[in-house]
């Protein structure tokens, strides 16, 4: 499991440092630095399941803070050791890919006990070893859900962005009918009017094209079902895969849920963490009713201060949680105190 984050110049995140639980739930106003926290987790495990991680300089490096004039560098704490991403630009990428190269100090990934260690001084990762997780940062879109056409290059998974979640659903209905069944119960927990899921073959090219039986209406098209229906869909296709990811990077949890429907969700998720031992879930939301089902600890709080970067601390470091902490739950804390203490105490994560 990741425990430790830390981020510098990435987007607004110019210096964060924080802890993470096994569910950890990021709350604060648009653009504050929420989502880039889940895109940097992301970016970081994948340079470590790659044989060339210079690779992924270019995706990193478009997320360089603006004014920035040092590197931008991803680490995260894994079992005491620190596994770390430093691009080699060191105050902005050459205006051409291939110029300049010389005045461009050394990156790349490499391991260290310690987040300060400067990056000289990291030890390489040994030839073969995984230390981060596999991961997968869902930004589902609705319409994409809705979509019929398999996604690309290989059918039977889903796209982060819903792409392909008819063939993927077949796929799992097919080859792990006991799964099938299972996906099933867990969506009409969430959502009650769902009766039965089905495919057709009346897909782009004779693909399987999902169908839906609820309460009251038969047969409906995925299009003809709501946002938040579809978008339990795809987290439970992620959730159900046969090569599910052990950490799910969740944007915008509550998106589309009633208050009732996001607590179960919460209540499903928790299940799951308890019969996977190797899952770690990291989300955001903007629901007081989803942060009534989190433990405080697990709520961290964002907000920009007046340089336009992200400061982020842990709902249990606000001066009252002491008092409060018996009588409130972390979903009234949020409503009544709000994001903006962070700044105003800037106490580290």
């Amino acid at each position: 499991m990741i425990s430790k984050v830390s981020i510098r110049n990435f987007k607004s995140l110019r210096d964060v440092h924080v802890d993470l639980e096994r569910f950890t739930v990021f709350v604060g106003p648009n653009a504050s630095g929420k989502s880039s926290v889940l895109q940097a987790l992301d970016l970081l495990c994948r340079t470590y399941r790659i044989d060339h991680p210079k690779n992924m300089e270019g995706e990193i490096t478009q997320g360089l803070s603006r004014g920035a004039t040092g590197p931008a560098e991803l680490a995260v704490e894994v079992t005491g050791q620190w596994y770390r991403y430093r691009t080699r630009a060191t105050d902005a990428p050459p205006a051409q890919p291939n110029a300049a190269k010389a005045k461009w100090d050394g990156g790349g990934r490499g391991v260290s006990s310690d987040p300060a260690t400067e990056w000289k001084e990291w030890k390489g990762v040994p030839n073969g070893a995984v230390p981060l997780p596999q991961s997968v940062f869902l930004r589902l879109e609705a319409s994409k859900l809705a979509q019929a056409k398999p996604a690309q290059p290989d059918p039977t998974v889903m796209a982060p962005d819903g792409s392909g979640l008819h063939s993927a659903l077949a796929n799992i209905a097919l080859s792990d009918p006991e799964t099938w069944q299972k996906l099933q119960i867990h969506l009409r927990q969430i959502v009650p009017t769902v009766r039965r899921l089905r495919h057709t073959m009346k897909g782009p090219n004779n693909s399987p094209a999902l169908m839906l039986d609820m309460h009251g209406a038969d047969s409906l098209s995925a299009d003809q079902v709501s946002e938040g229906t579809l978008l339990v869909l795809g987290l439970l296709a992620a959730l159900h895969a046969s090569a599910r990811p052990n950490l799910i990077l969740l944007d915008d949890l509550d998106r589309g849920l009633h208050p009732k429907a996001q607590r179960e969700l919460v209540g499903l998720l928790r299940g799951v963490l308890e019969a996977n031992p190797d899952l770690q879930f990291v989300a955001t939301t903007h629901s007081p009713y989803l942060l009534g089902r989190m433990e405080p600890t697990e709520v961290r709080m964002t907000h920009l201060n007046d340089a336009g970067a992200t400061v982020c601390d842990s709902l249990t470091h606000h001066p009252k949680f002491p008092k409060w902490k018996d009588e409130m739950s972390a979903g009234e804390m949020w409503s009544i105190f709000g994001e903006k203490w962070v700044v105003e105490q800037e106490v580290p994560a």
